[in-house]
Order: structure tokens, then sequence, then C-alpha cells
């Protein structure tokens, strides 16, 4: 407040010095310039105040993950997105903003959007599903354009660069993006974009983006293939595992990103087994591996108050639901099914089967007579019956998360 007293205190000296002289356009150009700065003053300050509390909300924001209420999670996080889009609304270029914003988006579409969709999913309850999933797609493609929006205010030529080829693009990321402080933004924005695609599966345009956002994540990867619990890694994983080959995809070589992430994160971030056994395991229909990864989320503590919290607590959420799923998502092996009975008689067999007309007394043709032997009781007949058979379940796939 004393720069802007300061201000005040001129203009008015400017205005009486402009009376002493009689000269009124003194004066007048005194009070226009007087007004400009306080204008400029008081813009400087709402920025300022937005700025600080961007930042105050960047370094607060752990703070949500480190919850082991799910309930609590779900119904608090929408108040502090609100929040990040209002004050986008005053200062649309702050990268604090806007990253909160990427990051906020995205996390909210997976970890509570797309539950409520896979939830409605198990129940048969498709009208419910598509719901979730479109607006879990909303979100994510909200969070996408925040993020393109972040990498081109940090670098203006960005949107150039992003264009129609992917190849330009990876030049163009390798060459402008070399600072592990560039990681979050290209993160994000990845993830968001590519989670979009992963639940798009009938919207052929959406698909045929899948290359960038491979793009700017490899280069995250390629800056810090730690970040986020490893989160790249699980994202190439996904992506591979998920996708058929016609499109992108390649179950051997998500195997290998998933192998990687446990390995970086010791297999304490169990949104890595998650997915591990939600996309590859069910792609590849690997029993063994889909109940191993499953029971693994279940039997680990989670760990209040770390960054890991909220994160291992959707995953065992999810991890009991799919166990409860699993003969809907894993069909058993052609061999292990039950034979099948057999075939009813036809008319034909059941006519050829018949016993033969009697014949007339006297008739008969002679027996020969058999050499006596101790009488045994035969013994009792038994009708076999047929081997119970069940029909193997049919399966159903949902659509794989993150």
């Amino acid at each position: 407040m004393g720069l802007v007293t300061e201000l005040v205190r001129s203009e008015r000296c400017a205005r009486v010095g402009a009376a002493d002289s009689g000269d009124s356009r003194v004066a007048t150009t005194a009070l226009g310039v007087a007004m400009a700065a306080l204008l400029t003053v008081g813009c400087n300050m709402t920025q300022l105040a937005v700025s600080t509390q961007a930042e105050i909300m960047e370094q607060a924001a752990p703070v949500l993950e480190e919850q082991t209420d799910y309930e609590f999670s779900r119904i608090a996080a929408p108040g502090a997105l609100i929040q990040v889009d209002g004050l986008l609304r005053v200062s649309p270029d702050n990268e604090h903003l806007l990253l909160l914003g990427t990051r906020g988006w995205a996390s909210y579409a997976y970890g509570f959007i797309e539950d409520n969709m896979e939830i409605a999913e198990a129940n048969g309850d498709l009208e419910k599903a598509d719901h979730e999933r479109d607006r879990a797609r909303a979100m994510y493609l909200k969070a996408k354009d925040l993020g393109l929006k972040l990498l081109d205010t940090m670098n203006s030529d960005f949107s150039d660069a992003l264009g129609r080829d992917p190849d330009r693009l990876k030049r163009f990321v390798t060459e402008e993006f070399s600072d592990k402080s560039d990681v979050p933004a290209l993160f994000w924005t990845a993830y968001a974009w590519g989670s979009a695609i992963n639940i798009s599966r009938d919207d052929p345009e959406l698909i045929a983006d899948l290359p960038f956002p491979r793009v700017l994540m490899e280069r995250a990867i390629a800056l810090d293939e730690g970040y986020f619990h490893a989160a790249g890694q699980v994202f190439m994983g996904v992506i591979n595992s998920s996708l058929g080959q016609a499109i992108g995809g390649n179950p051997e070589q998500g195997r290998k990103h998933f192998e990687r992430a446990l390995q970086l994160t010791q297999r304490k971030a169990t949104i890595v087994q998650l997915n591990y056994a939600q996309t590859y395991a069910v792609q590849v229909q690997n029993r063994k591996l889909f109940d191993s990864l499953l029971k693994e989320i279940v039997d680990a503590p989670i760990p209040g108050g770390t960054p890991l919290a909220l994160p291992n607590t959707i995953a065992r959420r999810r991890a009991l639901r799919l166990l409860a799923q699993a003969d809907n998502l894993i069909l058993p092996p052609l061999d292990a099914l039950p034979a099948s009975p057999p075939e009813a008689e036809g008319p034909q067999e059941m006519q050829d089967a018949k016993p033969d007309a009697p014949k007339a007394p006297g008739t008969e043709a002679p027996q020969p007579q058999e050499a006596a032997t101790p009488s045994t009781p035969a013994p009792a007949a038994t009708s076999p019956k047929p081997p119970t058979t069940s029909q193997p379940p049919t399966k159903t796939r949902s659509t794989a998360s993150h």
C-alpha cells in the first residue's frame, strides 16, 4: 500500500504544480499518468496474489495423496479443482495453475470417475458405465488441453511443432525440453491425452492421436523415468498391453515396462501391480500372474501419511473387485474344460437297436447243451451316467485403466 500512497501523493503534487502554473493540460496529463500507474499496480498486485496462492496450492497438493479414506478424498478433491479453475480465469497463463489443473483433472478422472465406470460395468449397468466413461473422457480431454497450453507457455514454439507430425514433435521436445524440471508438464499432458484415448476405443479420430502422447511420455521417461512412482513406465505398459497391435499395442513390450516399474518402485507403489494385472495379464490370459499380482496388492500395507497412501488405497479397492471378476476376465485353458456328454441316439440308431421279433413256438433252433457249472451270481449292471458338463463362462472385458 505504500507504493499506492506515493502515487496518489505524486498525482496531487502534479495537479497543484500545474494549477500554480495555470496549465490545465499539464494537470490532465499528470492525472492520466497517475491513474494508469494505479491500474498497473492493481493488476500487478492481483497477479502477484494469484501467483502466490498457486505456489501455495502446489506445495499443499500432496496432502490429498496422503489420505487413506477413499470417500473423504473423493468428496474433497472437486473443491480444489474448482478453485484452480477460478484462479486460471484471473491468470490464464500461470504455469503453476496450468500444471495443477492438468494433474488434478486427470487424477480425479482416473481415481474416482473410472472407478464408478468399472463398478457399473461389473454390475451390468451399461448405461451408467457409458455415462461415467463420457465424464472421464471429458475430464481427461480438459486436462490435456490445459497441459498443451502449459507446454506452449513454457515454449512458444510448441504449438507449431505439435502439428500433425509426431516425428517433428519428437525432434522438437528432444531439443527444447532437456531438464528434469520439464518432466511434470510432459508427463501429465501425455498421461491425460493417453488416458482419454485408452477409454475411447470407439473413436478412430482420437485413437489416431496416440503417437503424440507417446512422444511426450517417452521424453519424460528419458529425463526422469522414476517420476511419480515410475508412472511413465506404467503408462507405456498400459498402452502397449491394452491396445491391439493394429493400433500400436505390443503386450510383450508392455510387460517389460511393467517389470521396470516394479523394479523402480521396489513393488511399493501397488498401482503398478494393478495396471499390470488389469491390462497385460488379462490380454495374454495369464490367470496365475493375474491372481498373484492382485493378491500382492490386497496383502500390502497402506502407508498412511505418505504420497502412496491414496494411490495404494485405490489399487486395493480395485484389486478386490477384479479378483471377484476373475472367472469372467480370464477363461480356463481348453484342456481344462469338462468333456462333452455323449450324443443322443438318432431314430436310425434306435431302429437298429430294436430286439428281434419273437418266433413261433417250436421253430427255435435247438441250442447246444453247455456243461454244468456252479451257479454264481452275476455282478449287478450299472448304467454309467454322463459326466456333468458346464459351459465355460462368457468372457466380458472391462475397459482397462492406468
